[in-house]
């Protein structure tokens, strides 16, 4: 009876703890490595552009849906920023814009994969052009 006491007592501590180490509402997620790729500078030569990326993810439930489709996701990044030219890369307003399309394009890009747009927000923490 002592030992059943006593393993109710300790299964009850870990769920508490496992409820107390859960993150609730929004977590971070940033991709790694940071994602480079070319864009349209003026004339016939490219510019780089070298961005860091972090996801607001809208639970932390979603962190493993989002890994385990990285490769699609930094390739949509990748391909948005290639798309741009050298004006809008070096604006401040087209950078929020892009942000916003890039949440966008990867939502989608989720939506059609699994059912689910995780994204809440995408926020770029580096941003260098050259």
């Amino acid at each position: 009876m002592f030992r059943f006491i006593a393993l109710c007592i300790l299964l009850t501590a870990g769920q508490l703890h496992a409820q107390e180490t859960a993150p609730e509402g929004p977590l971070y997620y940033t991709m790694t490595p940071d994602i480079i790729t070319n864009y349209q500078n003026s004339g016939q030569t490219l510019g780089y552009i070298r961005v860091s990326v972090d996801l607001m993810l809208k639970s932390a439930d979603k962190m493993p849906l989002v890994e385990q489709h990285m490769p699609l996701l930094r390739d949509a990044i990748n391909n948005l920023l290639a798309e741009q030219n050298q004006q809008e890369i070096r604006s401040l307003e087209v950078r929020n814009e892009l942000a916003q399309q890039g949440q966008q394009r990867l939502n989608d890009l989720l939506l059609k994969e699994t059912g689910e747009t995780p994204i809440h927000r995408l926020l770029f923490t580096k941003f260098l052009y050259q």
